[in-house]
């Protein structure tokens, strides 16, 4: 992941504390996902009295 974000930051000319922010914030929007995505999915079927969606696959 570090090769990836350190690829775009070049790019886009970013400064390595820009950077660094940029990684933590993905990192923690990752792990608030992870923790209450489908809790969140399941409140919102819920509301709409729908089944949640599961993803799709690619093929």
């Amino acid at each position: 992941m570090q090769e990836i974000s350190t690829d775009v930051a070049k790019k886009i000319k970013m400064s390595r504390e820009a950077e660094l922010n940029m990684e933590r914030c993905a990192e923690f929007m990752a792990r608030m996902i992870q923790k209450y995505g489908k809790k969140i999915l399941d409140d919102i079927a819920a509301e709409s009295n729908e089944q949640p969606e599961q993803p799709k696959q690619v093929e």
